[in-house]
């Protein structure tokens, strides 16, 4: 044996430790070459999770909020397929993380089934292709011109408007511009020089022209609103111009709209009157929905209402329309974004319904020449009931 031993017992050899000494400290082995493992890192699990959460949050607010509280018009305008983009993209990394995985992917999906119904997608235009239309069937379009022709070659224009061989034209923002204010215009010579034959109906900035005789036409004016913010008044408190028209025999009601914007973009959001602008925007397009669902309510009439409607996909806006049938659900484009013509369109502002008893045959969506507006045309083709055909309780019933 080799060493000696000391007084209490220890081997007298290296590394070996007195428990009688002070501040004894027994040797720890260094790890081998390999064992050295870095803590896991958790933090990517945890920040792709407070994203998820906070987009979850925001499609559930969009849901229960766009449409009934004013100050919402400021904050959900971003483009409605991003409801279905943004979760995509986010369960990539949602599936690759290590910690926190099974919450991550779990809320992404709750917020992809929230906001699916958001989009505005119409999937079915993949199987529909192009129906038949029937000999007869009524040609109407819907455009809002933006401020008429000021800003393009006024030839150019009105040859644009005649290729749409259209019965029923539905024309927004007849009118222009002058300085920051909009202005009334006077082009009738024109417009009768260029539809020969045509009825025509005109109040504020909204024109309607017809093939079939006009039987009445009257702006719809809400009681109780604010002062008109310009010169013009009719801007501000007429956005629904009805023409009813006989169509051999058979009254069909036009609805010509275009609803106040949702906000003033040339207003700074950090500042009061930005605010301020929103709420009063807010107030008068809820007097604009009140006329107009009271009078689509009296109404017993097949209708078609079409326009500049300044509402987004999935937004509580739509209750207001309950009844009506959504052309799009007829139409051959998956996503019938309207705004804007030049780039790609991710905004659907302009839309088109009809009442359930009409045949509605197809809805497209038509790129203008970009110098001539910035929203897309919409096309309707349609065929109103036979005679003596009674409304459906879903139209009779509108609530």
């Amino acid at each position: 044996m080799t060493g000696t031993l000391t007084a209490g017992g220890s081997a007298d050899r290296p590394g070996a430790v007195d428990p009688d000494a002070p501040d004894a400290v027994p040797d720890t082995p260094p790890p081998a070459p390999g064992d050295t493992a870095a803590p896991p890192r958790r933090w990517p699990g945890r920040l792709l999770l407070a994203v998820a959460v906070l987009w979850a949050l925001f499609v559930a607010a969009r849901a229960l909020l766009s449409g009934r509280w004013w100050a919402w018009n400021g904050l959900g305008l971003a483009p409605p397929v991003l409801h279905l983009v943004f979760p995509l993209v986010l369960l990539i990394p949602a599936a690759l993380i290590r910690h926190g995985r099974r919450a991550a992917v779990g809320v992404v999906l709750l917020s992809l089934l929230l906001g699916s119904w958001q989009t505005g997608l119409h999937p079915g235009a993949l199987l529909r292709g192009q129906p038949a239309v029937p000999a007869g069937a009524l040609k109407v379009v819907s455009w809002n011109t933006f401020f008429w022709d000021q800003d393009s070659d006024t030839d150019a224009f009105y040859a644009y408007l005649r290729s749409r061989s259209a019965d029923v034209y539905l024309l927004q923002e007849y009118q222009n511009a002058r300085g920051d204010e909009p202005a009334p215009i006077d082009d009738l010579a024109r417009i009768r020089k260029e539809f020969p034959g045509f009825h025509i109906a005109t109040e504020g900035e909204f024109l309607t022209l017809s093939r079939f005789p006009i039987t009445s036409a009257r702006a719809l004016r809400p009681d109780g609103l604010a002062p008109p913010d310009t010169s013009w008044a009719d801007y501000w408190n007429v956005r629904v111009l009805r023409t009813d028209i006989d169509v051999d025999g058979r009254t069909l009601s036009l609805y010509n709209t275009h609803l106040p914007d949702l906000l003033n973009v040339d207003r700074n959001p950090l500042t009061p009157a930005y605010h301020r602008s929103v709420r009063q925007l807010s107030e008068r397009r809820d007097r604009h929905f009140e006329a107009l669902r009271e009078d689509l309510d009296g109404n017993g009439h097949p209708v078609v209402l079409a326009g500049d409607l300044n509402v987004l996909p999935g937004t509580g806006d739509l209750r207001w329309f309950d009844g009506l049938r959504d052309a799009a659900d007829a139409g051959d484009s998956v996503y019938p974004a309207t705004f804007p013509v030049s780039g790609p369109a991710l905004w659907r502002l302009d839309w088109a319904f009809v009442s359930p008893r009409i045949d509605l045959h197809r809805q497209s969506v038509q790129d203008p020449p970009a110098a001539l507006s910035t929203h897309r045309l919409i096309d309707l083709r349609l065929s109103l009931p036979a005679p003596g055909a009674s409304a459906p309780a879903t139209e009779k019933d509108r609530s």
